[in-house]
C-alpha cells in the first residue's frame, strides 16, 4: 500500500519569528504546534503545504533560514528551529528532498529566541566550508553560543546579568574583515552588540571569544524585532521594532583612524578597526506595538523596510530623494476588534509581502506592475487551536472541522491548472460559524445544513446561504465566493452568527478585473482570510436548549432527521442522551444509561441502533422502535462494568453494513462487538479485540465498503500515530473461541507522517462504489492539524 498526504492545514503558533521566507527557493516555512511547516506559496498558482518537519517536544517559537555564507547561490538553504523547552536543531535537505534533522542543541531552561548563520573559515587554505554560529538564550538569562565546525563545536556562555534577550541577530561588521557580531535586544529596552576576533574562529582556537562591544539606547519600551542589512562594503542599516510604537534605523559604518571622535556616543574599536553608529531615523507610523522588521533581500537603491504591528498594517518604508525616510505602502485590516500582526517577510524580489496575523493567520499581497497595485493572495489556513471534529459531507464533496478556536471550516478540493489538465488542490474556502465559546462537536444533517455543540450548552444549527448551495450544485466552489446576498455576519458583541437583511456585493467589478489581469475574474483564486472571515459566514436557523452543561457529543442519524447529543456530566442525570426531531425542532426524547461524560455518539448507517460510549468505561447500545415512526430510541445493550474495556472508552465506529461496532479506549483496547449476538444476552463479549499496549485509542472509523471482502478499521492513538486494520468478512462466520486473531495491519503512520498529539477524529471519505483503489481518509488532531491521506492499494 502506497500513501501520500493530499492536504494538510494548520495555522502558525502565535509568536513573532514563527515564519520566515526563503531568498533562494521562495519557500515558506513556519511553526505550528511542536512541528515545522514547509509551504509552497507558488504551488499550482494557489499554494500548498508540502512538509511538515517533526521532531521537536515543545511548541516551536522561533524558525528560519539559514543562507550559507549569506550567499545568493542556488543551493538549498537550511532551517533552524527552536522550541519553548531550549531545543534547537538544524534541519538539512536529504537526497530525497525532505528535511532530517542535522544538528542539535540545547539550552537548559525555556528558550526565550535563538538565531544561527554561516561563517567563513578564515582558514581558507585548509577548508573552503563554511561553519555555522548558533546563538541562543533562555527566560533564566542564559545567553549560549555554539561554532559548529564540521564534527566539533566550540562553546561559549555570556554573563547577561539576569536579563533576557527578545531577539538575536548574528552579522558581520562592514569592512574587508567581516568581524562577527552578535546584536541582542534585552528587556531593558537596550541593543547590545557582542564580537569576536575572526582569527579566533578557527579549528585551532581552544575556546570562542564574544565580548561585549557597545550599548545602544532610544526606545522607551522592549524591544520586540531587529533586522540588518548590508548597503555596501562600509555601511549596513539596522532596524530595530519596540513596544513604543516605532522603528530606530541605525546606520553601522566602518570609519579610517582619523574619522575617530572620541566624543562620539556610539563609536567603537574591534582590533585595529573603528566602527561608528549613528542614529538614521525614527519612524512612527504605527499606532501600537511593532512586532516584525525585516529588510527586502534585494537591497538594491533604494533600501525597503517591511514593519509589522499590532495595530493591524503592514508598511514599506523607503527613503524620499532628500533621505527622510516615509512610508510608500500601507497595507493590513480594516476595522475589527481582533488584534494585529506579529511577524512579516519579504520574498526575494521585494514583490510580495507575507504577515503573520495574532490567531495564526496568514495575509499575502503581491505587486502588480501593470497595474501598480498590491493585490491580495491566498495563503496557507488552518486551525489555531486544537481540532476536536471532523465530518464529510454526506457525498464527500467537502470536508467540514471544527476546533477549539471557536471555528468551523470548510475544506474543499480546488480545481487548478497543471499544464494542460485540471487538477485538484485542496484549500480552506468558508468559515460557517465564528463562536464565541469553543466548539467541541459537530454533525453534518445534510449538503447544507449542520449543527455544533459548545461550552456554551446550546446545539446551534446553519443553514448554507444561496451562493454556496449553487456552488455545491455545479461542483464548482468558486461560485462560493461571488455572492450577493450574504445573509450573515458577527455583532460586534455577539456570540456567533446573526441573520442580516443588508445585501452587499462581494467585490465590485472593478476590484475583480484589477486583482486578476489575465481574464479579470478574481474568483480563480481561493479566497484570502480576510475574504473568508467576511462573506463565508452560514446564517443561523435554530438553537436547541436541553443540556445543563457544556456540549461534549453530537451525532445525526443518515437521512437528517435525528439529532443525538450529550454533554458534560458526573451525575446520571446529566449523562442523558437527548434526541431531537430536525422537523420540529423539538426534544423527541431522553436515553439514561450512562452515569459520566458520554465521549462520542454515532448512529448505525441503517438508522436502526444508536450507539453511545463514555467515561464510565461503558458502552450503551439503543433500538430504534419498529412500531412507530423509528424517532423513539430504547436500550436493547450494555457493556457490564467489567468488560473488555477497563479505562474511558473515547471513540466508537459503525461497519458499513451495521453488523458490527467498534469501541477504543485509554486503555489501549478496540474491541469488536456483533449486533445479533448482544440481545438479552447478559454475557457480553467483544467477537474480536485488538490491543496496543503503550498508546490510547482515541479514535476509530470504518471504512464504507469491504475491501478485497474485509472490513478496514482505521485507528488513530494518543500518542498521534494512525494504523489501518482488517479484518475478513469469512473470519466472523467461523466459531470464535480458542482461535488466533485474524487482524492485519495494513499501514502504520507514525508521528512525521500522521499528528504528533493526540488524534481527534478519523474519517474516510464517502465514496462511489466503482473500480478506483483509491480511499481517502481525513483526520484531525491536538496539534492543530487537519489532514487528508490517499491510500492507494496496490
Amino acid at each position: 500500500m502506497k500513501v501520500t498526504t493530499n492536504y494538510i492545514s494548520c495555522a502558525s503558533n502565535c509568536q513573532p519569528r514563527a515564519i520566515d521566507w526563503c531568498r533562494n527557493n521562495n519557500i515558506i516555512c513556519y511553526a505550528s504546534s511542536n512541528s515545522v511547516v514547509i509551504y509552497d506559496p507558488d504551488y499550482l498558482e494557489t499554494g500548498r503545504v508540502i512538509d511538515k518537519l517533526e521532531k521537536h517536544e515543545s511548541q516551536v517559537k522561533v524558525v528560519e533560514w539559514i543562507y550559507e555564507n549569506n550567499s545568493d547561490d542556488c543551493s538549498a538553504p537550511k532551517i533552524l528551529s527552536a522550541s519553548l523547552d531550549g531545543k534547537i536543531i538544524i534541519w538539512r535537505e536529504s537526497v530525497t528532498k525532505h528535511y532530517k534533522p542535522n544538528i542539535i542543541v540545547s539550552l537548559d531552561s525555556d528558550l526565550s529566541t535563538a538565531h544561527a548563520a554561516y561563517w567563513p573559515n578564515p582558514d581558507s587554505s585548509t577548508s573552503k566550508k563554511n561553519n555555522l554560529l548558533i546563538a541562543g538564550s533562555s527566560f533564566k538569562g542564559e545567553f549560549k553560543i555554539w561554532y559548529h565546525q564540521s564534527l566539533t563545536f566550540l562553546h561559549q556562555e555570556l554573563d547577561l546579568k539576569k536579563k533576557i534577550p527578545n531577539e538575536i541577530k548574528i552579522s558581520s561588521l562592514p569592512g574587508e574583515k567581516s568581524i562577527p557580531v552578535i546584536i541582542m535586544c534585552l528587556d531593558d529596552a537596550t541593543i547590545h552588540l557582542y564580537t569576536c576576533n575572526p582569527s579566533s574562529l578557527n579549528k585551532n582556537s581552544p575556546e570562542l571569544n564574544f565580548n561585549h562591544t557597545i550599548e545602544l539606547r532610544g526606545h522607551q519600551d522592549w524591544i520586540q524585532c531587529l533586522d540588518i542589512v548590508k548597503y555596501n562594503s562600509n555601511e549596513a542599516f539596522m532596524a530595530s521594532g519596540s513596544q513604543d510604537g516605532t522603528i530606530r534605523l541605525w546606520k553601522i559604518s566602518s570609519i579610517p583612524p582619523e574619522a575617530v571622535d572620541e566624543e562620539q556616543r556610539y563609536q567603537f574599536k574591534v582590533d585595529d578597526d573603528n566602527f561608528d553608529i549613528s542614529l538614521e531615523s525614527v519612524l512612527t507610523g504605527h499606532d501600537h506595538w511593532v512586532n516584525g522588521v525585516h529588510w527586502s533581500p534585494d537591497n538594491k537603491n533604494p533600501l525597503k523596510l517591511l514593519s509589522s504591528g499590532l495595530d493591524q498594517t503592514i508598511i514599506i518604508w523607503e527613503p524620499s530623494p532628500s533621505g527622510v525616510w516615509v512610508e510608500t505602502v500601507k497595507l493590513g485590516k480594516v476595522g475589527g476588534n481582533s488584534l494585529g500582526f506579529y511577524g512579516c517577510k519579504f520574498n526575494s524580489d521585494g514583490s510580495s509581502v507575507l504577515a503573520q496575523g495574532y490567531q495564526g493567520t496568514f495575509h499575502l499581497w503581491r505587486y502588480n506592475e501593470e497595474i501598480k497595485k498590491w493585490y491580495p493572495r491566498s495563503g496557507p489556513t488552518g486551525h489555531f487551536s486544537e481540532v476536536t471534529d471532523l465530518h464529510w459531507e454526506p457525498r464527500g464533496k467537502y470536508l467540514l472541522t471544527t476546533s477549539l478556536d471557536q471555528t468551523t471550516r470548510i475544506h474543499v478540493p480546488w480545481p487548478c491548472k497543471k499544464s494542460s489538465s485540471m487538477t485538484l488542490n485542496w484549500h480552506e474556502i468558508a468559515r460557517p460559524q465564528i463562536h464565541g465559546y469553543d466548539i467541541n462537536c459537530l454533525t453534518i444533517l445534510n449538503s447544507t445544513m449542520f449543527c455544533s455543540g459548545a461550552d456554551e450548552k446550546v446545539i446551534r444549527v446553519f443553514k448554507a446561504p444561496a451562493g454556496f448551495s449553487e456552488a455545491l450544485t455545479a461542483e464548482d466552489w468558486s461560485k462560493a465566493l461571488n455572492m450577493t446576498d450574504s445573509s450573515a455576519s458577527v455583532p460586534a458583541l455577539g456570540l456567533t452568527n446573526k441573520t442580516s437583511q443588508e445585501q452587499h456585493q462581494y467585490l465590485n467589478t472593478s476590484d475583480i478585473n484589477e486583482l486578476d489581469n489575465n481574464d479579470g475574474n478574481f474568483i480563480k483564486r481561493p479566497p484570502t482570510e480576510e475574504e473568508i472571515i467576511r462573506y463565508t459566514l452560514w446564517p443561523e436557523l435554530e438553537k436547541l436548549y436541553g443540556h445543563g452543561y457544556e456540549l461534549f457529543s453530537i451525532a445525526a442519524r443518515s437521512d437528517g432527521k435525528l439529532i443525538a447529543t450529550g454533554c458534560k456530566s458526573t451525575s446520571p442525570e446529566h449523562s442523558a442522551i437527548i434526541l431531537w426531531s430536525t422537523e420540529t425542532w423539538a426534544q423527541i426524547g431522553k436515553l439514561m444509561s450512562h452515569r459520566l461524560t458520554v465521549t462520542q455518539l454515532e448512529f448505525s448507517p441503517d438508522g436502526k441502533y444508536l450507539l453511545s460510549v463514555s467515561r464510565d468505561r461503558r458502552w450503551s447500545l439503543f433500538e430504534a422502535d419498529s412500531s412507530g415512526d423509528n424517532l423513539s430510541y430504547n436500550l436493547v445493550a450494555c457493556s457490564p462494568a467489567k468488560s473488555l474495556h477497563t479505562r474511558i472508552i473515547w471513540c466508537c465506529s459503525w461497519s458499513h453494513d451495521s453488523k458490527y461496532f467498534a469501541t477504543g479506549s485509554r486503555d489501549g483496547k478496540v474491541g469488536l462487538w456483533k449486533v445479533d449476538q448482544l440481545g438479552n444476552n447478559q454475557n457480553i463479549l467483544p467477537v474480536e479485540s485488538l490491543e496496543f499496549p503503550d498508546a490510547s485509542v482515541t479514535a476509530l472509523d470504518f471504512y464504507n465498503d469491504f475491501i478485497n471482502d474485509s472490513y478496514v478499521l482505521a485507528i488513530g492513538c494518543e500518542d498521534g500515530t494512525i494504523q489501518l486494520q482488517t479484518i475478513p468478512q469469512q473470519f466472523f462466520d467461523r466459531k470464535m473461541y480458542n482461535i488466533e486473531s485474524e487482524w492485519v495491519c495494513w499501514i502504520k503512520l507514525d508521528n512525521t507522517e500522521a499528528h504528533h498529539k493526540t488524534v481527534k477524529r478519523l474519517a474516510f471519505r464517502p465514496t462511489i462504489k466503482n473500480n478506483n483503489c483509491d480511499i481517502e481518509l481525513a483526520s484531525c488532531g491536538a496539534d492543530k492539524a487537519v489532514k487528508i491521506y490517499n491510500f492507494h492499494l496496490l
